[in-house]
């Protein structure tokens, strides 16, 4: 009797035992560092490289606004129909009257790294007629569609022309323009063709 009285209380330990087993909570998951943004190659959009930057420039200032978005052409990398290797991109802040200048760069070039580089920032003097800052809602189009819209406009000229590249490929905002405004320019500026292209709306000035 007792033998079995024994067996049948380490019958109910066991039991019990796997119960409280099954019940207990699951061991946590190791949390994973967040990833890195893959930086892309070659020869990109300018929004791409402007989403990437402002995601890190808009803890700067809470009325940090954009000031100029340039194309900067790298040796080694073609520029092809408003893409580049690299963007330069200045905001600035009207609260802290500073500017502040990053570039992103698809490739790595002299004190260029790959993707985000902080270039620092300096005093700003505010805004003037030439130079408004403009907020990333004011505009969204992008350099391909703006190079296109200013090539086909720029058709005789680059036909006849074919060897002259573009020299400077820029977003800005003026007194001139209700809206920012990308300038894209074929060769210099006395023999060559320049052309603006709204950026919110994607059409040309009349």
């Amino acid at each position: 009797m007792l033998r079995n009285s024994l067996a049948a209380l380490a019958l109910v330990s066991v039991i019990l035992l796997a119960g409280c087993s099954d019940s207990a909570p699951p061991a946590e998951a190791k949390k994973e560092a967040p990833k890195k943004p893959a930086i892309p190659e070659g020869a990109i959009p300018a929004l791409t490289a402007y989403n990437e930057v402002y995601k890190a420039a808009r803890k700067l200032a809470p009325d940090l606004q954009t000031a100029s978005l340039t194309a900067n052409e790298v040796d080694g990398v073609k520029s092809e129909e408003g893409k580049y290797a690299q963007w330069t991109i200045v905001f600035v802040s009207s609260s802290k009257m500073e500017a502040y200048t990053f570039v992103y760069s698809t490739v790595e070039k002299g004190n260029i790294l790959r993707g985000l580089n902080n270039q620092g920032s300096m005093r700003w003097a505010g805004p003037n007629q030439n130079a408004l800052p403009f907020s990333n809602s004011d505009f969204s189009i992008d350099s391909p569609v703006a190079y296109k819209t200013a090539a086909e406009k720029a058709k005789e000229w680059l036909a006849k022309n074919p060897t002259k590249p573009v020299t400077t490929f820029a977003l800005g905002m003026s007194s001139k323009f209700a809206a920012p405004m990308w300038f894209i320019q074929w060769g210099d500026k006395k023999g060559g063709y320049a052309a603006f292209v709204n950026a919110a709306t994607g059409a040309m000035p009349k």
